[in-house]
């Protein structure tokens, strides 16, 4: 899953195994504030969408 997030959430989300950021072109371009998290961390997903969707929605 992908989210957009910024400050403490995106580097404790980034620290995650197998979490990176987020390259939809494969070319070694990741997007800086979008963080792929694995399914291994399903549980955190409700919390960091929640996040993203503040974030986003600049609430």
């Amino acid at each position: 899953m992908v989210f957009k997030l910024t400050g403490d959430l995106h580097s404790d989300a980034l620290s995650l195994d197998a979490s990176q950021l987020f390259d939809p072109s494969g070319k070694n371009r990741p997007m800086k504030e979008w963080i792929q998290v694995s399914y291994d961390y399903k549980d955190r997903w409700s919390l960091l969408a929640k996040s993203a969707a503040a974030h986003v929605g600049g609430l």
